[in-house]
């Protein structure tokens, strides 16, 4: 979009601007996410276990990267796991171009070493790439809140992605915006799910 400075004449300003010097909230609503260049950091293990258990189907990182496409632009994405547990899920992520860093369990087997690569990684690149002012962690670990909070102390937007049910209640307060998996998957095309019936209409007795 053409930018004014706001040094400009008001006459040049009210070419530039159009008819109406106040813009519409849609107007507003689309420039914001035109501004917006999203990270995206995926706690693979606990996004996948929480899908899995509660709504008994297999992550989907697709649709959870078009529901971010629709909030602006997506510069980066990184998933954390332990990738020799998860080698089915290695391909649709490689697909879509989603960086997968290696999470070695600590001697306890508990996943702290992912949580805390991830929130290091995630400030590091708050600190270095300026230009990135969203971030969406996609997980439901209460661990992420202090993240969270030091993210919106840089003046970052902040999405959380995960299951009404297994998403930390503190984290779905303190974001900017809580994406419920359940919702963006129930704004996915459901034509997949109606083609096993054709086939099975089309198919001879």
């Amino acid at each position: 979009a053409d930018t004014v400075s706001a040094s400009e004449p008001p006459a040049r300003r009210a070419r530039w601007t159009g008819r109406s010097s106040t813009p519409s909230a849609g107007f507003k609503e689309s420039i914001m996410e035109q501004k917006l260049k999203i990270a995206v950091f995926i706690d693979f293990d606990n996004i996948e276990i929480g899908v899995k258990s509660t709504l008994h189907r297999e992550f989907d990182v697709a649709a959870v990267l078009d529901a971010l496409k629709e909030r602006g632009e997506i510069v980066t994405k990184f998933a954390y796991a332990n990738w020799g547990r998860q080698e089915s899920a290695t391909r649709a992520l490689s697909e879509h171009a989603v960086q997968m860093v290696q999470r070695d369990p600590s001697p306890r087997g508990d996943k702290n070493g992912a949580d805390i690569n991830l929130a290091l990684d995630a400030l590091e690149m708050a600190f270095t790439h300026d230009h990135i002012n969203a971030y969406a962690i996609v997980s439901g670990d209460s661990d992420f809140i202090a993240l969270v909070n030091k993210l919106k102390q840089y003046d970052k937007r902040i999405f959380v992605v995960g299951g009404r049910a297994f998403t930390s209640t503190i984290l779905q307060k303190n974001c900017h915006e809580f994406v419920a998996y359940e919702s963006v998957m129930d704004d996915r095309p459901r034509a997949s799910g109606h083609q096993p019936k054709e086939q099975q209409q089309q198919a001879p007795p």
